[in-house]
């Protein structure tokens, strides 16, 4: 009976920019844009999975429920969770439960009107929520039981948002919500920076937000020694770290990507025959350098942009010294990194680094992906 009823509850991770929805008794979600998609050449709405049907990317429009890191659109939500209901998992709302994330300290008004959408809207039998983080929190301290901070149900989060970034204690598997500390820069916001680096320096994509945010997750990194790293790009722009990325150009190509070996090959051998190629029918290419690594640096030093707030490694210590300082070394013994902006390759190395700089000597520092949790 126990493993039946499990088997209708539904988990739902609603981030502002994606979410994550299975049955319990999945083993793996399925992944989803929290948005509405419109392209140019098609007249109607696409939700969920449709998304990724979309041919041509250029120039499309994603509506998205979530401003500023709080539920903003509730009608659009519904229709976006109408479509992940009916179509991707296939349940009825009326016979199963709900299991929901929230943003970290969420608004008693954005809480009241998703309660009314689940059950009067959905018409859940029953509904469950909570931040994120405690959920990842306690899946950490469950998966590793030889830690001592496991064992006392001890965690400090990073969540890396779409919105913002967060360092959220968690003790005895509850957030420790005064601890809880917020950085004002997150995965759009990088988006926005990125956008205006490749406008000013290559070509103007300010309308192409799809696209550059494409751009940030196939290009973008973080740098173990940004410093170094940047007097390199600038001796030489085309140098070890820059990469060309073929943007689309709505006749041959319709979806971004890297520029491959084939297609060097491909130009060269053009070259050598000298065959004539119509410069209206070239490929659109950004040549990406220092912009790889600089965008997802603001993290580490937000004053590069002018936010005088501190870096994730400091906010990690901020909200570690905001509780009992009996928990300083449990928490930092085990450091939990979440969220679409932790996916940067090398930023788990580079946050080791800079949080051991700025922790006590005596406190032993570890730092984990929730992917390494699974």
């Amino acid at each position: 009976m126990e493993a039946a009823a499990s088997e209708r509850v539904v988990v739902l991770d609603n981030g502002a920019h994606s979410l994550k929805c299975g049955l319990s008794h999945h083993e793996h979600p399925v992944c989803l844009p929290n948005a509405s998609a419109k392209s140019r050449a098609e007249n109607f709405t696409r939700y969920g999975e449709s998304l990724k049907e979309v041919k041509d990317v250029t120039g499309l429009v994603l509506r998205r429920p979530f401003d500023r890191g709080f539920l903003s659109n509730v009608e659009l939500e519904k229709d976006i969770w109408s479509s992940v209901f009916n179509k991707t998992l296939g349940i009825d709302p009326r016979e199963t439960g709900l299991l929901l994330t929230e943003p970290m300290l969420n608004l008693d008004s954005c809480q009241n009107l998703m309660e009314q959408v689940v059950f009067e809207e959905f018409g859940f039998q029953s509904y469950y929520s909570c931040p994120a983080p405690l959920l990842a929190a306690r899946y950490q301290c469950a998966t590793m039981g030889d830690l001592d901070a496991s064992k006392a149900g001890c965690c400090l989060v990073l969540d890396l948002g779409y919105s913002f970034s967060h360092a959220v204690p968690v003790f005895d598997n509850r957030v420790v919500n005064y601890g809880v500390k917020r950085l004002d820069f997150g995965g759009k916001a990088a988006t926005n920076l990125l956008k205006e680096v490749v406008s000013y320096r290559s070509m103007n994509v300010m309308n192409e937000s799809y696209i550059v945010e494409l751009l940030k997750e196939d290009a973008c990194y973080v740098s173990q020694d940004a410093d170094a790293d940047l007097r390199s790009a600038q001796k030489e722009r085309k140098g070890a770290n820059s990469v060309e990325y073929v943007l689309p150009d709505g006749m041959n190509v319709f979806r971004p990507h890297l520029k491959t070996r084939e297609e060097d090959d491909k130009k060269k051998s053009q070259q050598q025959n000298q065959s004539f190629v119509n410069p209206r029918h070239a490929p659109q290419i950004v040549t990406m350098s220092h912009e790889r690594f600089m965008v997802p640096e603001v993290h580490f030093n937000p004053s590069d942009v002018g936010i005088n707030q501190a870096g994730i490694a400091e906010l990690l210590i901020q909200a570690c010294e905001s509780v009992d300082p009996v928990l300083h070394p449990l928490l930092l013994s085990n450091v939990l990194v979440m969220g679409g902006s932790s996916l940067f390759p090398g930023l788990l190395e580079r946050l080791q680094t800079e949080l051991r700089k700025v922790s006590p000597i005596d406190c032993k520092v570890n730092v984990w992906h929730t992917k390494q949790a699974q």
